[in-house]
């Protein structure tokens, strides 16, 4: 049926049972006696009978487990498309957290940031996410992808990346598509309870713990209101704080400004405090049972993780290429300048839970109609300090800076599906899925305080100097989308030449999404009658020290009225920050896969996409960003069974790549990280991608697989992160804008394995070898503005550089043991990538993400009546996270810090 369920009808007596599937050892169960009415249990296979339609018949039904590794290299060997993927049973044994780390696992998949998914050495807008095949949002404005580690490990059953294009796929990817999918019910009840609870010795159960003032809904992970911008400013008309002045004003003025200033209740500097145990706990529940007569499932899971993370010995570093080639003869420098060197310390507290509701029913017995519900939320609050001197501006000039912020994000995935077979063989299929996804991020009270400092003698000269850095500020961002998501296909299989099955698919898609983003920021700001900041924030920020008031000025016997302003706010917030997006996909495809003989199949079709969005400001000046589009996207795939176990896959596709909401969007932002203006472009273009796959793929066993993979990629218009340079000796910041470049070219070369080491002798039977290892090289061209810029500076520079986030290598590699019948599961692995773009620099270096080794292990044992025990300890060689510039021949270190070791002890409850 639509499941892979079968039946088996047969009258009482002993019978021998074959059980054979394509790609797995075929089995026969001798002298199995069936009784009429009876349950027939037979371990080996975990078969069950579940209904007996006559008295003199039984019924034997499986389901196939999609948690198991043995599925998805089923799923792998047999499917049209190039796939990799992970399973629960991985994710089990490594004891990955969530979705993030698990994806480590998967061949040539890197992961930046902790969050953002790179397939194939390609960065994040290159990829798309699904869950269950449909559409999901990215919840950053400036990344196309989803932030993955919103998912929670333990509500997921596989999560498959396609490498190659087939018709019936979204086609706007081109590293990979990658689909979560989420658990599925069982056959019969279960229940499964854990709980962990982890130590970090850099960050858990820390009396130094760098952290703020905290609402009382952080450990649900959601703000309660207390980081809110102030009702006062919000009931303002329209929401504006006045405009400073130092002339007389009119009392209403006078009293807005000071109630505005007064409203802010929270502070805005950090504090030290404690902090607590890393802890996770997840329960699950599910069964089968029939309603109507007919099957009905359910699962019901719920999944929470608290995780303290913290460094001190933080470092950050600024660096200026000073050189001037224009001049005669050219000045070049023989090193960069230091502008910024900071030693920091830093705290973080992550919340996420996520749920996860799932029902199924089958009215008959080849349809079946499922709805999901998740929900996924996540909090992170961070407080941030460094301190350090400013060598550009004044020698001696010590600078402290301090940064408190909270993300808030959240998923609300409401999805129906169905799936339908006709006719007496099932040969006509339909499914379809309809969903709607709210997502939501949220970065309410982002706080910034800086301020510096001179030694004279024992006594420090503390001064906050706006004209070196900003005033004290608070910003208040604001990303929520709309995703509509719906999907119909069409298979007919039929009978071609030589009896071989053929199978024509069509179909079509609609997708839309609605995004709304705004920016508030408000700026303290120093007057005439504020006392002077003298190191400590908790005084200057104090309700004597802030708001405005008219006071009365005398010069011997005249005396007047002025406004007097201490410490006053002023909303500094621009139009061009807020922005919203449309953007409707319509989508329809054929296709066919076609055997050409006994080991030769053929898949071809084609795709049509017509893509209408539009992106504005409140800004009138700015322009309004248009995208109206409509391709024509080819495939061309074939698979040769050089053996029954063993594939040979080529193919060429064509794919595109849209420029996201936030790329062509009129819209500029600072970053603060990188020191950067961002700014969209409404002019951009699509880019077109030509992929070229070819992969040799060998099953040796139920469990094994040995696999080389190669793909050329070539970008046409590929949207780049363009540097608008500053020029020779300026202060100012340095703007980065999306431009569309000429074109990019990437190609690799994929090793996958996984071997039981049994034939080294019976004592390693158990144990078993696997790993993956990815060779990528790619080059994109530098548009000719920004490298005439870069060469006035360094003539030296090539023309060309990596795509932005592309790792030359990486490898992933796990010695595993199982042994089943002491219930011993044991996992090393090990997880290292190399050095990659995480910013592109203009007239100054690029900086690179330098390579780190993590090794993990993992045990767990069965102990008695459902109950098992495991051990983590993550990050054993606690390797430094580096960030570098290079210039001639001279390392520049950009930032620089240490996650620390953990480890944790989980107790897990297991009713079958």
């Amino acid at each position: 049926d639509v499941e892979g369920s079968y039946t088996i009808q047969v009258a009482p007596g002993t019978y021998n049972m074959i059980v054979s599937y394509i790609s797995f050892i075929s089995d026969t169960l001798t002298g199995v006696t069936v009784a009429a009415g009876e349950v027939l249990v037979k371990e080996t296979l975990l078969f069950e009978n579940l209904q007996a339609q006559k008295e003199l018949e039984v019924v034997i039904t499986a389901k196939r487990d999609l948690a198991s590794t043995v599925t998805l290299y089923n799923t792998k060997r047999n499917s049209i498309n190039t796939i990799d993927g992970v399973s629960i049973d991985l994710i089990k044994r490594t004891g990955d957290p969530n979705v993030a780390a698990a994806m480590q696992r998967i061949t040539g998949v890197t992961v930046e940031g902790g969050k953002y998914v790179y397939v194939r050495g390609l960065g994040d807008r290159y990829s798309k996410a699904t869950l269950n095949g449909s559409e999901i949002p990215g919840l950053d404005p400036n990344r196309n992808t989803v932030q993955m580690d919103i998912f929670p490990s333990n509500l997921v059953d596989q999560i498959v990346v396609y490498k190659n294009f087939t018709p019936d796929l979204p086609g706007s990817f081109s590293g990979g598509l990658v689909d979560i999918r989420t658990k599925d019910f069982p056959t019969k009840f279960q229940l499964n309870v854990s709980t962990s609870w982890g130590f970090n010795p850099q960050a858990n159960f820390r009396k130094d713990f760098l952290t703020y003032q905290r609402g009382k809904k952080d450990w649900l992970g959601m703000d309660d209101g207390t980081r809110a911008i102030p009702d006062f400013i919000q009931n303002l008309a329209p929401s504006k704080v006045p405009d400073r002045t130092f002339q007389l004003n009119d009392e209403k003025t006078i009293q807005t400004i000071d109630a505005a200033t007064k409203s802010f209740r929270t502070s805005i500097y950090p504090h030290i405090g404690r902090s607590g145990a890393n802890q996770s706990h997840q329960i699950s529940l599910g069964d089968q049972f029939n309603v109507f007569g007919r099957p009905f499932g359910y699962i019901a899971s719920l999944a929470y993780r608290k995780n303290f993370s913290a460094y001190d010995n933080g470092y950050v570093g600024r660096w200026r290429n000073i050189s001037d080639a224009t001049q005669k003869p050219p000045l070049i420098a023989d090193r960069l300048l230091n502008q910024l060197s900071l030693d920091g310390a830093k705290g973080e507290e992550e919340v996420l839970w996520g749920s996860l509701i799932k029902l199924s029913y089958k009215p008959f017995e080849k349809h079946k109609i499922s709805f999901n519900y998740m929900h996924n939320q996540s909090g992170n609050s961070s407080t941030r300090y460094m301190i350090g001197e400013l060598p550009v501006d004044a020698i001696g000039l010590i600078f402290e800076t301090r940064v408190m912020g909270y993300l808030q994000r959240s998923l609300d995935i409401f999805q129906l599906e169905g799936e339908h077979a006709f006719g007496k063989n099932g040969n006509f299929k339909i499914d379809w899925i309809a969903s709607q996804t709210e997502s939501l991020q949220e970065e309410p009270d982002l706080r910034f305080f800086s301020n510096d400092y001179e030694q004279d003698g024992e006594k420090r000269l503390y001064d906050i100097q706006s004209n070196l850095y900003r005033d004290p500020s608070r910003f208040f961002r604001n990303l929520s989308e709309t995703n509509k998501d719906a999907k119909l296909n069409l298979a007919w299989t039929f009978k071609q030449w030589g009896g071989k099955n053929a199978t024509i698919k069509f179909g079509g898609a609609y997708t839309s999404k609605n995004r709304q983003f705004s920016e508030k920021r408000f700026e303290f700001q120093q007057g005439n009658a504020a006392q002077r900041y003298e190191g400590d924030p908790a005084a200057y920020f104090s309700p004597q020290n802030m708001g405005v008031f008219v006071d009365e000025v005398c010069y011997g016997v005249n005396c007047f009225e002025q406004v007097a302003y201490k410490v006053f706010v002023q909303d500094v917030s621009e139009l061009r920050n807020v922005y919203r997006g449309q953007q409707e996909i319509w989508a329809a495809y054929g296709m066919l896969t076609l055997p050409l003989s006994k080991k030769f199949k053929l898949i071809t079709g084609a795709r049509f996409e017509a893509t209408d969005a539009f992106t504005e400001t409140d800004d009138p000046d700015k322009g309004r960003g248009i995208l109206e589009l409509k391709d024509i996207l080819p495939a061309f795939n074939m698979i040769y069974g050089l053996r029954s176990n063993m594939n040979l896959r080529a193919g060429y596709g064509r794919t595109l790549a849209r420029p996201t909401f936030r790329e062509f969007a009129p819209f500029t932002s600072f970053n603060f990280v990188q020191d950067f203006l961002l700014s969209g472009n409404p002019n951009l273009s699509r880019t077109l991608i030509d992929n070229f796959d070819l992969r040799w793929e060998w099953y040796p066993a139920l469990d094994e697989l040995i696999s080389v993979s190669a793909f050329s990629k070539r970008f046409t218009n590929p949207i780049e992160k363009v540097i608008e340079a500053r020029a020779p000796g300026s202060s100012a910041s340095a703007e980065q804008i999306y431009a569309n470049v000429d074109r990019a070219d990437a190609l690799g070369v994929e090793v996958e394995f996984k071997k039981n080491l049994g034939f080294l002798g019976a004592a390693f039977s158990h144990f078993q070898l696997g790993g993956n290892v990815s060779f990528l090289r790619s080059r994109v061209d530098i548009n000719a503005d920004e490298l005439a810029k870069i060469h006035s500076v360094d003539p030296t520079r090539p023309n060309r550089r990596p795509l932005y986030g592309q790792s030359p290598y990486s490898f992933n590699g796990e010695l595993a043991y199982i042994h089943h019948d002491n219930g011993i599961r044991a996992s090393l692995s090990y997880n290292v990538f190399g050095e990659r773009i995480v910013v592109v620099g203009g007239t100054e270096p690029d900086v690179y993400e330098q390579p780190r080794g993590l090794l993990n292990f993992s045990v767990s044992k069965t102990l008695t009546k459902g109950f098992s025990l495991r051990l983590r300890a993550n990050n054993l060689l606690d390797p430094e996270y580096k960030y570098v510039q290079r210039y001639k021949g001279q390392e520049f270190i950009y930032e620089s810090y240490s996650a620390g070791r953990s480890f944790s002890l989980s107790l897990t409850y297991n009713l079958k």
